[in-house]
């Protein structure tokens, strides 16, 4: 698909520079290459004026710089991501990025150690599945999962893996089913109940 862009890259259109973004910015985040998938999502972004944050690009960009500078453990960039998209109106923003901003706000609390990130994550994991996609629903579950995981949850974290994964499944999305398998990777063992 790469390849079938060279024609677009000549252009001075802010759509279809980021449409060439937007295929960059997520065949990084398939190689896991977080940096560069969040340089592309930056470039896009940087169109905001232009586009509207309404538009399809903007939508897509907005949680894929959100999911890189997560990777990338820079809360300095996720902090500027959120700043962003509470710039907007009540109104303005589309239902999509208010369910990322939320997610974006969980995980940040879950680092912080906020008590409440548990009930911020069931909440924004609800709000994907009303307001998003499936491919966001599947990584919120993952962070979630992540999440539950690490705070002795580890039935919870599973099950929430589990749903991601056929999820996954699904759309037949590699990303998300490598990041499923690195998750039930790295959690321990289900306790079993004795009779």
């Amino acid at each position: 698909m790469l390849a079938g862009l060279e024609e677009l890259r000549a252009s001075e259109d802010p759509q279809e520079k980021s449409l060439i973004s937007l295929v960059e910015g997520f065949s990084a985040a398939a190689r896991r290459q977080p940096q560069t998938a969040l340089g592309h999502a930056r470039a896009i972004l940087a169109y905001g004026d232009t586009l509207g944050i309404g538009h399809e690009y903007m939508r897509w960009a907005w949680p894929l710089a959100a999911r890189a500078a997560r990777d990338l453990l820079d809360t300095a960039t996720a902090g500027e991501l959120l700043t962003l998209l509470n710039s907007y109106q009540p109104g303005y923003l589309p239902p999509m990025l208010r369910a990322e901003r939320d997610l974006a706000r969980a995980r940040l609390a879950a680092d912080d150690g906020d008590p409440a990130a548990g009930t911020a994550f069931a909440a924004a994991v609800s709000s994907l599945s009303e307001l998003s996609t499936r491919y966001h629903l599947g990584h919120g579950l993952l962070d979630y999962a992540q999440y539950l995981m690490h705070t002795g949850d580890a039935e919870g974290g599973t099950a929430a893996v589990r749903e991601a994964r056929d999820t996954a499944g699904r759309l037949r999305c590699q990303p998300l089913l490598d990041r499923a398998a690195d998750l039930t990777r790295a959690a321990p063992p289900l306790r079993t109940q004795r009779a």
